[in-house]
Formats: C-alpha cells, structure tokens, sequence
C-alpha cells in the first residue's frame, strides 16, 4: 500500500507512537525573566529578612536562591547608580560648575 515515511535521518522517532505525540513529564527550571509581581515580592522579602537570601526564595517560590542572589546583586548596584549618578564617573569626566 503506502509507504512508511521515515524521518531525514532515517531514523524513527523514538518520542513518536502510534502517530501520537508523546510528551516527557520535565520539571522546567525556574524563569529567568523577572515579572513584576515578582520584583515586588523581593522588595517586600528585603525588608522583611534583610539578606536571608535562602528565606527570601521562599517567599518567592518561583525563583531559585542562586536567581535571587543574582537579581539582588543587579538591584544594588542600580540602586547605587541612581542614588549617585556623578560619584561613577572618572574625574575627567565630571564637569565643574564653576
């Protein structure tokens, strides 16, 4: 009757089965992305257990310690940027005002 398509390789699929797409069950890892609830979350588990990272993952169940200390590194570093923007930039840089 008809022939039997096989894959470019030649090869069969081992993930197809009776023409039906099998699924594995893998557990994702955690998203790298930030959303805002999240980022909100961390203020709020910031000032609750200061830089108890392991306690602040738990509060944001979604992110891994390791995301957390990434993320906190990154929010400091912002947050000494904006607090004072001149204090980065080399002295032949910063413009007298006089």
């Amino acid at each position: 009757m008809g022939k039997h398509r096989s894959s470019p390789s030649g090869r069969k699929n081992p993930m197809r089965k009776h023409g039906i797409q099998l699924f594995c069950a893998v557990a994702r890892p955690p998203q790298e992305c930030w959303s805002i609830r999240e980022r909100i979350n961390f203020r709020i588990a910031l000032a609750r257990f200061g830089k108890d990272w392991p306690r602040v993952a738990q509060f944001i169940a979604t992110k891994t310690t390791d995301q957390i200390c990434i993320y906190a590194h990154e929010y400091f570093q912002k947050q000494r940027l904006t607090a004072n923007p001149m204090k980065k930039l080399p002295p032949q840089l910063v413009l007298s005002t006089t």
